[in-house]
């Protein structure tokens, strides 16, 4: 029986299995405090509950800002400022107001032809021989949608990869200083970026997101220019690193499920629910973003005081496998009765990408499973990225056929 005490979110065994360590926190300690991490909830409810609660704010305390004034430069600390994940309401209302006016359904549905011509491009360079489904598909598709969104050249895909790898890079828990200086470098080379489209959008508008977040308005309130490129971080972010997770892991579990993956194949119709069931098994983010929520004053918890200045973590990982809200959570079933997961959060802070994260998932894995359908893992043991926020593997090595 694991002792909750001697959890180590470093570990290598916790990184690639964290579901035992979850059931451990679930059963014995759902309000538990990490001395480097913080307290740690663990239980569905309670997750749920504190997403929703506006006691609990996802603004940084003074301590945390004076801490990122020390090590972050300028370009890195405003993407925090100007970020719906670190910003409270009513600033996060009014951004949250006008960047919706933009990032419509209607937009979103929009992109279901460009979704199935790149993925069908993608896969049309592949061969017969083992790939990585990862770096052939799960990288750069998700990136390509949004280069497209916001108009800017497909070429600029990788080097958007590698500036949003960096910065998120330094966001794990505990907090990673030494990725601070590819961070703070990568968040000043996007700031130039960003600028010099948004120049670009303002002299000659287009039909892409840039220029319409610059269009934005409500009640004559307009988004400033540290508030569009706040939101194109968070797009590439959202939009892109937790979709390559979605992608991938959702592959790699219907392969470790041949039967679950013959249902998809068989029948497009569970395409949307199949995409539900992968993101409550798999979670693309462990963590609820924004790097953890904030209390003004303390509140008990299952006899539990929290302490305002400790972080508070929303473990989605953990919830999303909680037997008190799915029956026999550990297993993967593509026909299950829904239940809301919390892949996206809940709240103020329910994921603005949602819809786009699931129309490329329903487009995108589907394809995959009928333009290949004797795929198969190359092995196993597959390495994950070393993240405790993130669950997101670091290669996933395929075949095309049987082995």
């Amino acid at each position: 029986m694991l002792d909750v005490s001697a959890w180590d979110p470093r570990d290598p065994i916790f990184r690639a299995d964290p579901y035992p360590w979850y059931r451990a926190l679930r059963e014995r300690a759902p309000v538990h405090l990490h001395p480097e991490v913080g307290y740690v909830i663990s239980r569905y409810a309670d997750v749920d509950a504190l997403l929703r609660d506006a006691r609990f704010t996802v603004s940084t305390p003074s301590p945390w800002r004076e801490l990122l004034a020390e090590h972050a430069l300028p370009e890195l600390r405003m993407l925090g400022e100007s970020t719906l994940l670190f910003i409270d309401p009513p600033a996060h209302s009014r951004l949250r107001s006008l960047v919706s006016k933009v990032f419509t359904p209607r937009r979103i549905a929009a992109l279901r032809p460009h979704i199935e011509r790149i993925t069908d491009a993608l896969l049309d360079r592949l061969g017969a021989d083992e790939f990585d489904l990862l770096r052939e598909i799960a990288e750069p598709l998700p990136i390509l949608t949004i280069t497209h969104l916001l108009g800017v050249p497909d070429e600029d895909w990788s080097q958007l990869h590698r500036w949003t790898t960096a910065i998120t890079a330094f966001n794990e828990l505990p907090v990673d200083f030494g990725a601070l200086a590819g961070a703070n470098a990568a968040a000043r080379e996007f700031n130039h970026y960003c600028q010099s489209i948004i120049a670009a959008r303002r002299s000659v508008p287009g039909d892409d997101l840039v220029s319409a977040l610059i269009a934005a308005e409500d009640g004559g309130q307009r988004l400033g220019a540290d508030e569009v490129i706040g939101m194109l971080i968070l797009l590439l972010m959202a939009g892109h690193d937790t979709t390559k997770s979605l992608i991938s892991s959702g592959v790699r579990e219907l392969l470790r499920h041949p039967r679950q993956a013959d249902l998809l194949r068989a029948d497009a119709s569970l395409a949307a629910g199949a995409i539900e069931e992968l993101l409550r098994y798999e979670s693309p983010l462990h963590v609820a973003s924004g790097g953890g929520r904030w209390i003004a004053e303390p509140i008990v918890l299952h006899g539990v005081k929290l302490e305002p200045t400790v972080p508070v973590r929303l473990l989605l990982g953990s919830a999303n496998r909680d037997p008190e809200m799915f029956d026999e959570p550990d297993a993967l079933r593509l026909d299950r009765e829904a239940k809301p997961h919390l892949a996206f959060g809940r709240g103020a802070h329910f994921c603005l990408g949602a819809a786009l994260g699931r129309l490329e998932g329903q487009v995108i894995i589907p394809r995959i499973l009928q333009r290949f359908p004797n795929l198969s893992l190359v092995r196993d043991d597959l390495e994950w990225r070393p993240s405790m926020v993130t669950r997101q593997l670091a290669t996933l090595p395929v075949a095309p056929h049987s082995r």
